[in-house]
């Protein structure tokens, strides 16, 4: 008989996946009552192509009064702070999030903020309630939310924090969390991707690739996480490279694949928590403009090499367990059946550390000294860098190895 491990599943939003799923994102708020709502966007290609004066059409015929916020770069404290102040004193109801990560964090910190401020009668800084920076803990109150991915890689509509961000030497990104800051609703729609740029299809794609990966050999990974990993893994290596490359990066029902791909990620991690590249995310990603996926991407291969390298030298059961299922994403980005790992376990890592370094030099990810980034500092940064959840013991030495190989 097969045993499961225990294991519990965090809570998961209302979710709707197609082509022109959008359609539905009105009808729900109407259904929900929300009629006065912010509509947090990002960038100028969701209203480039249309799709803002659709949305605004058919609220207005439902009777919904959409406040229009744009979001650029990552979430700053300023930034959630500046739109809670202007809306908390409003009637406003729910918060929709349409854009990347940034935007839908964005979104949740400030669904999160009015709340809490209402709570207390007047203004509250999100910076209070932030892990390891502010002093509050979060009540978990919110305002409606709903979250709209237009690209694939963070999974936030699933997740139940937001990370906000600060540059400079003192800088830092940290999450608000909670439970309850799961959205209502998640919208997985293809057609709004289309004109996602390549670099950031690469980049964001690579970043789900991580979180699915990390998450399917975490150390808190369970059976439940271990299905939806593997999952993920065999969606994104059918369509990613024809998505970054061009030959399918306007079919939205590629798009629409890739997107469930990055869902699948977000519930992922939720579950079975991240790796070492995150922890090196965090660190890297409070001390330059760096975007969260380009870290990813840049950082995946090295990664995953210098673990893999540990393990090998690592003659414990759960050393060998941690290879076996490494081999397996092998060949599952591989796009082959993973049960050849239990035949030919080095197949499968070979396969494994292949596909990401093609992808690393086919998809041109920058390198760290791009971003002003010495070998001094990094070395500084390796001491900042959490493992995580990672099936490695990483030394501090091994972190400064990953970083500075992309140096």
């Amino acid at each position: 008989m097969n045993r499961i491990r225990p294991f519990t599943v965090a809570a998961l939003p209302q979710l709707q996946v197609g082509v022109d799923a959008l359609e539905a994102l009105p009808l729900w708020l109407a259904a929900s009552h929300h009629l006065e709502v912010i509509l947090c966007i990002g960038g100028s290609s969701f209203a480039r192509a249309g799709h803002l004066d659709a949305l605004l059409g058919q609220c207005a015929r439902l009777h919904i009064t959409p406040v229009v916020e744009h979001i650029t770069g990552e979430p700053s404290p300023e930034i959630v702070d500046g739109i809670t102040e202007r809306h908390v004193q409003g009637p406003c109801t729910c918060v929709v999030g349409i854009g990347g990560g940034s935007v839908i964090d964005t979104a949740k910190a400030v669904s999160a903020m009015i709340a809490e401020s209402r709570a207390a009668g007047s203004p509250v800084s999100v910076i209070d309630y932030l892990e390891g920076v502010g002093t509050r803990t979060p009540s978990g109150s919110r305002i409606g939310l709903a979250a709209v991915p237009t690209t694939s890689g963070t999974g936030s509509e699933a997740t139940k924090n937001a990370v906000i961000s600060r540059l400079g030497e003192q800088g830092f990104k940290k999450s608000l969390r909670h439970d309850r800051y799961v959205p209502d609703l998640a919208i997985l729609d293809g057609s709004l991707i289309t004109s996602c740029p390549a670099s950031v299809t690469a980049a964001s794609g690579l970043d789900a690739v991580t979180q699915l990966l990390e998450a399917y050999v975490s150390t808190a990974s369970s059976a439940f996480t271990d299905m939806i990993a593997i999952e993920g893994l065999t969606l994104a290596a059918g369509v990613l490279e024809s998505l970054v490359c061009g030959t399918l990066s306007d079919d939205p029902e590629a798009r629409t694949v890739m997107a469930y791909a990055a869902y699948l990620s977000g519930v992922a991690l939720a579950n079975a928590n991240l790796g070492v590249v995150h922890g090196a995310a965090s660190a890297l990603g409070g001390r330059r403009p760096i975007a969260h996926g380009v870290v990813c991407g840049t950082l995946l291969h090295a990664s995953q090499k210098a673990i893999i390298h540990h393990l090998a030298l690592d003659e414990s059961r759960e050393a060998e367990a941690a290879l076996h299922k490494y081999s397996q994403a092998g060949y599952a980005l591989a796009g082959l059946p993973i049960e050849r790992a239990s035949d030919h376990p080095a197949g499968g890592l070979k396969l494994l550390l292949d596909t990401l370094e093609r992808w690393q030099e086919l998809f041109s990810l920058p390198r760290l000294h791009e971003f002003g980034f010495t070998e001094e500092e990094l070395v500084s940064l390796a001491l900042e860098t959490g493992v995580k959840n990672t099936p490695a013991a990483l030394s501090t030495q091994e972190i400064a190895g990953i970083l500075i190989e992309r140096l």
